[in-house]
């Protein structure tokens, strides 16, 4: 989390995060000098940034409504600025965003008028670089605050266990090698590749703290169930009740009919290879190094063929360093298999 800073250096009440190339600024509530207001400097933070991505030469691709309410609408649903319009004057990109989106509703009523205009949203870039370095191109310093004296963390820090981090932790449980200060799950169970039964909550515990650098993550920083359930099944894995059977997996290829021949091992385990979190936890990974989704073969970069609201579609996860057919039992696939 980062506060915006004037152009003399001094602190704005307005706060920033970066997911990678993106840029989320929170939403404004209440007015500047109110008790309990929040990011009161929403308007001048939002054109300052804008026009520090400007000078830099950072392209803006587009920007989003990000509030929790509408992320379950598709990005088409909830966009306020196209790739074409990311090199308009900031004025007029500001302009835009403010009065777009009064609009953009969980549930949408062409009657209703007005509607807030300093709401959570989401700026994707061209940035090359880390995220610090785009924070710092944007004027921000890290916010005030510190993990030990909170006892719920905002939204935005838990979906920092990106798939990458959730199947990293998975990994760590099933090979035992793992400390938290979670206890036993109660209720509900995580669903490994494999089969065994993890504790969800101790598994994104572990998850956060690897995509927070190592800071300790404890069992009052978030609830069970909700996000943290939302975020696991996210990154490809079931919760269910331990009273419940999971549901089979439709992970499973076709295999060629010369590979089946007395090899029932290999079709279990192309299905286990094949399952969703592997190839989520990679495309996370690559996102976090590379800012957005390419083709490691051919250098295909799909943004610019398809637009960027679907050019994900056509990135797939493929194993290339060892064939499968040619995997010993018990072989362990890592993220450095698949490209």
């Amino acid at each position: 989390m980062f506060q915006v800073t004037d152009e003399d250096g001094s602190k704005l009440d307005a706060r920033f995060s970066v997911d990678q190339t993106n840029v989320i600024f929170h939403s404004r509530g209440g007015a500047k000098g109110q008790r309990g207001a929040a990011n009161a400097d929403y308007t001048k933070a939002l054109l300052l940034s804008v026009n520090r991505l400007a000078r830099a030469g950072i392209p803006i691709l587009g920007a989003w409504v990000d509030s929790a309410t509408v992320q379950s609408l598709p990005l088409s649903a909830r966009s306020i600025l196209s790739n074409s319009e990311g090199g308009l004057s900031p004025e007029r990109i500001c302009s835009l965003l403010t009065a777009r989106m009064k609009d953009i509703r969980s549930t949408p009523n062409p009657s209703v008028k007005g509607g807030n205009s300093t709401k959570r949203i989401r700026i994707a870039t061209d940035f090359v670089g880390s995220s610090e370095n785009l924070a710092v191109v944007l004027g921000g310093i890290a916010a005030d605050g510190d993990l030990r004296s909170i006892d719920r963390l905002p939204a935005d820090v838990l979906r920092r266990a990106t798939p990458e981090y959730v199947w990293r932790a998975v990994q760590q449980f099933i090979t035992g090698n793992v400390h938290h200060s979670f206890g036993a799950s109660t209720d509900y169970d995580l669903i490994a590749d494999d089969g065994r039964r993890l504790p969800p909550k101790a598994v994104f515990g572990l998850a956060l703290s690897m995509a927070l650098d190592g800071a300790p993550i404890e069992p009052r920083h978030f609830t069970a169930g909700g996000m943290c359930f939302a975020l696991l099944r996210a990154a490809g894995y079931q919760v269910v009740r331990k009273s419940e059977k999971p549901e089979p997996t439709d992970s499973e290829i076709y295999i060629d009919q010369e590979w089946l021949e007395g090899s029932v091992k290999l079709k279990s385990h192309l299905k286990r290879e094949r399952a969703p979190s592997l190839a989520k936890a990679k495309k996370a990974q690559y996102r976090r190094t590379h800012g957005r989704l390419s083709c490691e073969r051919c250098g295909l970069d799909p943004v610019a063929h398809y637009g960027i609201e679907n050019a994900e579609a056509c990135i797939e996860v493929h194993h290339f360093s060892t064939r499968v057919s040619e995997m010993a039992a018990g072989h362990k696939t890592t993220l450095d298999d698949v490209q």
